[in-house]
């Protein structure tokens, strides 16, 4: 097992740590993240940006007391930003859905009255694939979480985000195509 204590800041020594060091924690972190998030290609993509942010500091080494530690908490705050910006998204895919219903004339150019913008929304949300529909109704009204959904549903909250982005492309889309 590596000592946390880094040893001397020649360029060859460093890379030789760097390359220790990332074979010791990456798989560990990996798991520690994929734990938080339930998602292989996110956790893969956080691990990615831990170990980019290591190399860069990498003559710095010397200074931090603890690798485990500062590489853990790296990887925590990683998965916070990742957390946060997912939930940013699903606000703004919510917000753009609740602009759609209360607009007579959408971003989208869409110009029918108020009842009949709803009919062609309705008809939309029925061309979606059965479990994306599924997911857009459930989370429709804004109630019920993706942790909730996904639960319901036996799928991962990264699926349900998915299929959330994916019913909103499909649905404005749809408006765009079909409405006169």
């Amino acid at each position: 097992m590596l000592n946390d204590d880094c040893p001397g800041s020649s360029k060859d020594m460093l890379e030789q740590l760097f390359n220790e060091l990332f074979r010791e924690y990456e798989h560990p972190l990996y798991l520690f993240t994929l734990k938080m998030l339930k998602s292989d290609l996110a956790a893969k993509d956080i691990i990615q940006d831990v170990f980019l942010k290591l190399w860069l500091i990498r003559d710095k080494l010397s200074e931090i007391k603890s690798i485990s530690s500062f590489l853990y908490k790296l990887t925590e705050n990683k998965v916070i930003d990742h957390l946060r910006a997912s939930a940013s998204d699903e606000k703004k895919r919510r917000d753009l859905w609740y602009r759609l219903q209360e607009s007579h004339e959408p971003n989208v150019g869409i110009h029918v009255e108020s009842k009949e913008y709803h009919a062609v929304i309705q008809q939309a949300i029925e061309q979606l694939p059965p479990q994306r529909r599924a997911v857009y109704l459930l989370s429709e009204a804004g109630e019920k979480p993706r942790k909730e959904i996904a639960s319901q549903l036996d799928i991962s909250p990264n699926t349900v985000r998915n299929h959330l982005a994916k019913a909103i492309e499909n649905i404005v889309a749809y408006l765009k195509n079909n409405a006169d």
